[in-house]
């Protein structure tokens, strides 16, 4: 016995040493793939020194003679840090995840490959301008030298046993184009859906389902849609014949917790400032990972003692400041939601087939066999979906000749106003609302990025023939520019931006209903003084105005159809301090009433204005009805019109309270009580790397902590557990001392780094941090 517990106490202290000695080499050589912060790089290709400065959160402070040099350290600093997710960027918009992950990410490669962005950014680089070109090849170089000078592959190529490829030029093209699909594939998508839906019911019925606007939309131009007049029982009748449920598959259950719209922007003009500047405020909305998608950077370029100071943001895979400020301009984004794209719908005898062009596509797959499509492609774009007989094409910005290059990069050198704009139009890049707001004090809105030319505007929920589509880009005259409105303050958060000509040429791509808007308005139209605190406040501001009054509307309902469930929510809602804080309930349950009526309404009516028929989509998000919905489902309360009311229902308030107990019980599934179902529980924060949705015992490691969050939807301060500003900055230019900014996810990729979630905690607690970068901890020096 004592030989055999020799034998086995050795074999486990043997498997315990090789288990040291894998995690020793592990580790070993992570720390070996850590960026350099200190010391010197020499034969980098730079034309004169170049230092690249870190503060306690990473920020980068690159000091340089000229552009071309600074933006080859930001490429070496870019690689070092972020190039796995950069890596990931580009092989997210060609559709070549696979080659790193290997069969499970093949049907995301096949969607994505079917736009045949690699081969379209290829065809498309020699016509960039020189400048451009030149640009995105010294900043390639950057990359390549930067990657390279690491003392071993970055340390997610080791758990995945891959190697890293070298960046291409085309690649930052990539980088352009996977924002293209971030900001507008949804739009996409629903405008199909909205065509398909507005032939099967008809013109009147689909603007009732489908409003484009009301009294929510604070426009710029102050303009107010009318909404569309309620439908009579001879075009929408509830109570006819079995018309109170979809087929499973069509009807979209309960779920609170849908994907939202986000980002703000506003500014004041000097007229309103404490300080006679001009302030800027900006929060960007998107999906929030680990690390965040933008990353901290500064700049000095010049000759010492007159170098010009920029400070923002820049985006890893790009060379440029994405968003901030330069002394002279502040600048800053949200999407703009317009109609940058076209449907054309092929029948089976449409001529075009005879011009339809087949070409193969290979996607590679690690460890595995390759997979061959073949994509379908009309003059102007690939065939994305095919509905019984008939095939839809996209027609995108995107894909034009000048719909991508390296035009946005520039705007950090504009001096005015009118430069930032002019670069705007030039620029392509991802429709944005731009404001901008310069040292003078003056303000200003457009548009950021080319607009295609129409003949007669963009028509919602409709499809274009080829011969109708725009062949020119939209002249810099034509442009919609709002500069120095008479009550010096601009905003934009999703939402409608104009009406008459300028909303023509914008189109409807999908905006937010618009109370998130109207809220930030009213908010600056309170006071008469700002500065850069109280507009940083804004951003935090999560008062759930929009919500009041459904809450009013449950309270109500409880009166009229008293019983535990409708006088419990009540209770509730009468005590509810009209926030989204994470200790109430009144929010939560407000929100989740407005959710059950909402979805009730639309499969109701879609099905009464469809004769119970299913109703043909174009994708699995098929029918799932956006914000503005909220239009025809409160005049309907209003009117409570019998034909409008939902079977198997005998009155409004019927319906309303089977909806609020429904609430009831879905809140007390989970919770001891209704009033331990708080927003808090429903709303924590869920930041994570994207290794842990495969290995999710990473999490501890990789992820960022969990945490209740304050904010929603229709609000400024928007937040979700995945999605929430993924930047918050305040400047007024020439004073960025007095700027604010805050991110989260951190700065660096690097799990050993000391910037890795570097600032996630301010920006967790709404603590304001600094703009300019602070006291220097380390210093990298690029030799010529």
């Amino acid at each position: 016995m004592k030989k055999i517990w020799r034998i086995s106490l050795w074999a486990i202290v043997a498997a315990m040493a090789f288990v040291l000695a894998l995690v020793a080499t592990a580790y070993f050589a992570m720390r070996a793939s850590l960026p350099q912060l200190s010391g010197e790089v020499s034969g980098g290709g730079f034309k004169s020194a170049v230092s690249a400065a870190r503060d306690a959160q990473g920020t980068v402070t690159i000091t340089a003679k000229d552009t071309f040099d600074a933006m080859r350290a930001l490429g070496f600093v870019h690689a070092q840090e972020r190039f796995f997710e950069m890596d990931l960027t580009r092989r997210s918009a060609a559709g070549e995840l696979s080659a790193l992950f290997g069969a499970a990410t093949i049907k995301v490669d096949e969607g994505k490959r079917a736009h045949r962005l690699r081969a379209r950014m290829i065809a498309k680089w020699p016509a960039l301008a020189t400048q451009d070109r030149a640009l995105l090849t010294t900043y390639t170089e950057g990359v390549n030298a930067g990657l390279a000078s690491l003392g071993a592959r970055p340390w997610q190529y080791f758990l995945l046993r891959a190697t890293p490829e070298p960046w291409r030029e085309i690649d930052s093209l990539l980088v352009i184009g996977e924002m293209y699909y971030m900001l507008q594939s949804r739009s996409i998508e629903d405008r199909l859906n909205e065509a398909l839906l507005k032939r099967q019911i008809g013109d009147r019925l689909f603007d009732w389902l489908e409003p484009a606007g009301g009294v929510w939309d604070a426009a710029l131009d102050g303009s107010v849609m009318a909404s569309p007049p309620l439908p009579g029982a001879d075009l929408l009748n509830t109570r006819k014949g079995d018309a109170k449920t979809l087929n499973a598959d069509a009807a979209p259950p309960f779920d609170d917790t849908r994907a939202l719209i986000g980002s703000n922007n506003w500014a004041i003009g000097g007229a309103l400032s404490s300080h006679g500047g001009a302030i800027f405020a900006n929060d960007m909305h998107l999906g929030i990972g680990v690390p965040n998608i933008w990353f901290r950077s500064q700049f000095n370029i010049g000759d010492a003692g007159s170098a010009r100071r920029s400070v923002g943001v820049t985006l890893p895979g790009a060379p440029g400041l994405i968003a901030g400020s330069n002394g002279r301009i502040a600048w800053g984004f949200t999407n703009g939601y317009g109609q940058w794209f076209d449907w054309v719908e092929i029948g089976a005898d449409s001529p075009l087939r005879q011009s339809l062009k087949t070409t193969p596509e290979t996607i590679a797959v690690h460890g595995g066999a390759s997979v061959e499509i073949n994509v379908r492609e009309t003059a102007f774009g690939p065939i994305l979906r095919t509905i019984g007989n008939n095939d839809y094409a996209l027609s995108w910005t995107l894909y034009r000749d000048g719909g991508v290059n390296g035009g946005a990069g520039r705007i950090m050198d504009a001096n005015t106003i009118d430069d930032a704009i002019a670069v705007a139009q030039q620029s392509g890049s991802p429709h944005q609302n731009l404001v901008v707001v310069d040292n003078k004090g003056s303000i200003a809105w457009t548009i950021m990025g080319r607009i295609p030319a129409y003949a007669e505007g963009v028509r919602r929920g409709t499809f274009t023939t080829a011969e109708a589509l725009p062949t020119t880009w939209l002249s810099a005259d034509k442009y919609p520019i709002i500069k120095n409105p008479a009550e010096h303050r601009l905003w934009t958060a999703n939402n409608r931006q104009l009406g008459g000509e300028g909303g023509n040429i914008i189109g409807d791509g999908g905006f937010d209903l618009g109370a998130r808007g109207a809220q930030i308005r009213d908010r600056l139209r309170e006071q008469t003084v700002y500065d850069e605190q109280k507009l940083y406040a804004l951003q935090l501001d999560n008062e759930s105005r929009f919500l009041k009054r459904w809450a009013t509307l449950a309270i109500n309902t409880a009166s009229a159809k008293a019983n535990d469930k409708t006088t419990a929510l009540a209770a509730q809602l009468k005590t509810w301090n009209g926030r989204a804080d994470i200790d109430q309930s009144g929010h939560r349950i407000a929100r989740a009433f407005r959710q059950q009526v909402q979805d009730e309404l639309w499969k109701s009516w879609l099905a009464a204005a469809a004769g119970g028929r299913p109703i043909a989509m174009g994708s699995a998000r098929q029918l799932d009805p956006d914000g503005r919905f909220e239009y025809a489902a409160w005049a309907a309360l209003e009117a409570r019109a019998a034909h409008l009311l939902p079977q198997p229902f005998s009155s409004w308030d019927d319906f309303l309270a089977a909806k609020m107990a429904n609430v009831f019980d879905d809140l007390t599934k989970a919770n001891a009580s209704i009033s331990d179902a708080t927003w808090g529980k429903r709303n924590s924060s869920n930041i994570r790397h994207p290794f842990t949705r495969a290995m999710p015992f990473l999490s501890r490691f990789l992820d960022m902590p969990k945490a209740p969050q304050a904010g929603d939807n229709h609000m400024p301060m928007v937040a979700a557990p995945t999605f929430g500003a993924s930047e918050r900055m305040v400047v007024s230019p020439g004073k960025e001392e007095l700027g604010i900014f805050v991110m989260p996810g951190g700065q660096s990729g690097h799990i050993l780094s000391p910037f890795y979630g570097a600032g996630h905690d301010d920006w967790a607690r709404g603590k304001p941090g600094k703009l300019l970068a602070g006291e220097t901890r380390h210093t990298l020096r690029f030799l010529p």
